[in-house]
This record gives C-alpha cells, structure tokens and sequence, in this order.
C-alpha cells in the first residue's frame, strides 16, 4: 500500500501542473519534503531556465535554479527521481536547442548543491512522456566471471520519441554516484519485442498518441524496474523486467525478453495528448493508465489480462490531485 502511495504521489502532481498549463514536476519524499521543478522563461531572451523549490515538512522552502539549464537554450519537461537512502534528487530534462533537436541531460542535487549535469543523447528527435525510476541494487562481475549483487545508485529512464524515421518507446540506464552520472545505455525497447509478432497491425479504432503511453514500474526485485510501452508495429502493450549489469559498463545484457504482452484495448478514441500517469497495484495485476487535460482526467485500466473502456472524470469540483487519488484507491481495491 505505502509503496503504491508513493508512486502515485510522483504521478499526481505533475498532472495538477499540467492542468494550469505549467511544465513542472512535484515529487514528495516520505518524511514530507516536497520538491518542485519548473521550467521558466529566463531573464533575458528566449531561453527557459529549470528551478528547483524545496519545501521542507516545517514549512521552510529553498529555491535554486539548475546551473546547467543558465544560458542554455530551452530547458523544458524536467522530471524528478528520488533516492531516500542516499537522500539524493535526480533531474532528467530536455534542451531544446531548435524546434527539431533535443539533448537529454541528468543532474544530481544533494545537500542543498547541484552537479554538474551530464548528456546522455543528442539527436535530431522530439521526446515526451518521461518516465524514471530508482533502483539501488547491480549485479557486477567478478575475476571469476560469476556476478554478484552490490550497492548502486541507479536511473532508469522512459520516454516516447519522435524521429529519425523511427518513432518508438526508448530506455535509458545510467549510474548516479556522488555526482557522477556514467555513460548511458540506451535502447529502442522494441528490440524486446520477439521477432515473429512485428507483423504491422491495422486498427483505426486505437487513438496513436495512447500507444505513446510509456512508463517505468517498480521491478520484482531492487535490482530491476518493470517499463511499459506499447510497440507501433503490433498496437500492443508489454511490460518488461529489465535488470542491468556492470561488466566494465552499466547495460542491459543482450538476450532479455518481455513478459508475455499485454495487448491493448479493443478502441480508444479519447484525447491523450495530455499529461500521461500510470498507477500499478503492489501485486502486478492492475495497471491503471491516465492522460490530464485542463478539463478531465481519461483513464483506461488494465486487470487481470483485460482491458476497460476509456472512462473520464471532469475537472471543475473535483481537482487533478483528487482525481488521481482515486484510482489509487481503485487500483488497491481490486
């Protein structure tokens, strides 16, 4: 129950953000610390700078702005992670550098101070619908060629990309350690997609921007995470275990395959251009996808290995926060 609050909590915010037509994100810590990163245009010029607000659980707040994203063209979608034993806060964000082009950067915050941010991409790609995830367990090879399980800080990274004539779902794996962001690995999940379903699928019914849909999940052990995306080649969802390793680099080893998918529902037509969530139940067997607007929350649930209709809350006496409240609510009471 607490470990889905506190997922919801990562959720549930950004999307109140979202709704008054800020780019922003709010995570909550469980001693109460809440933090606020929002994009903002910057004193002079075009550009966007990112700021950091720290809300201490005694009422105090702290702002700064990310020294990285200062004079550094359009900072925009910042995204935050959090580790509690290290107390460390990790930003993943976007540069913008034109209308076509976009970096991906990672800084760490740790006692009240930045470091530096490291790019993990560059390419001439539009991303969106980010999605991260802390874990603090690696496998790492020993002289013997045997792995075994140690401490590290590690980031896993989510979003949808568009591009280079490829649009899909991507991943990215990097260490955070005392500042340190290592080089990343970076996927195209439907590599994990076995061969014989590519099969292009034909369905008008499925609105493209839901299959856009990606997230990362709590894993079944503290050495993985679980990533849901959808692959536009089968219009099917999947949800896949990924556990990476350190072998003289962080990767995720060649040869890992999905559960079995999840498909998807049989139409959706809503709008999901919106703000996208996700909700997972503590056993794995509901999942529950949400998309805000400024006017109503459209979620679809998954459980059990069967999809709902798209259903819709509207906005107005019940606020964005509320709403996502209660499908957490929902998803424990299956």
């Amino acid at each position: 129950m607490k470990r889905l609050l506190l997922i919801v909590a990562f959720v549930l915010l950004p999307t109140a953000g979202f709704a008054a037509g800020v780019d922003r994100d709010v995570l909550i810590t469980s001693d109460g610390t809440v933090y606020s990163i929002v994009s903002e245009p910057a004193e002079q010029g075009a550009n966007a700078v990112l700021a950091l607000t720290v809300q201490t659980p005694d009422g105090e707040s702290r702002h700064s702005i990310v020294p990285d994203s200062i004079d550094n063209g359009v900072n925009a979608r910042p995204t935050l992670a959090y580790d509690e034993e290290s107390k460390t806060l990790i930003a993943l964000w976007v540069r913008l550098p034109n209308a076509s082009s976009s970096e991906l950067l990672v800084a760490a915050y740790q006692d009240a101070t930045w470091q530096s941010a490291k790019s993990i991409d560059y390419k001439q790609a539009v991303r969106y619908n980010f999605s991260v995830g802390i874990t603090r367990r690696v496998s790492r090879i020993q002289r013997d060629g045997s792995f075994e399980n140690s401490s590290a800080l590690i980031l896993h990274a989510a979003w949808w990309e568009e591009g280079n004539g490829n649009p899909g779902p991507r991943y990215a794996v990097v260490s955070v350690g005392s500042g340190i962001i290592s080089a990343p690995d970076i996927h195209d999940l439907t590599e994990f997609v076995a061969r014989e379903e590519v099969a292009v699928a034909d369905d008008a019914k499925l609105n493209p921007d839901f299959l856009r849909h990606v997230a990362v999940l709590p894993g079944p052990t503290p050495d993985a995470v679980d990533v849901l995306f959808a692959d536009p080649r089968t219009h099917s969802f999947y949800r896949t275990t990924l556990r990476p390793i350190a072998d003289g680099r962080l990767h995720i080893p060649v040869g890992v395959g999905p559960k079995p998918k999840l498909g998807g529902p049989k139409a959706n037509s809503a709008d999901w251009s919106g703000s996208t969530g996700t909700i997972a139940s503590p056993d794995g067997k509901t999942l529950i996808l949400s998309n805000t607007t400024e006017e109503k929350v459209s979620y679809v649930k998954f459980h059990n290995g069967e999809w709902s209709a798209v259903q819709q809350i509207k906005l107005g006496k019940v606020t964005a926060g509320e709403a996502m409240a209660a499908l957490a609510r929902m998803a424990t009471a299956e």
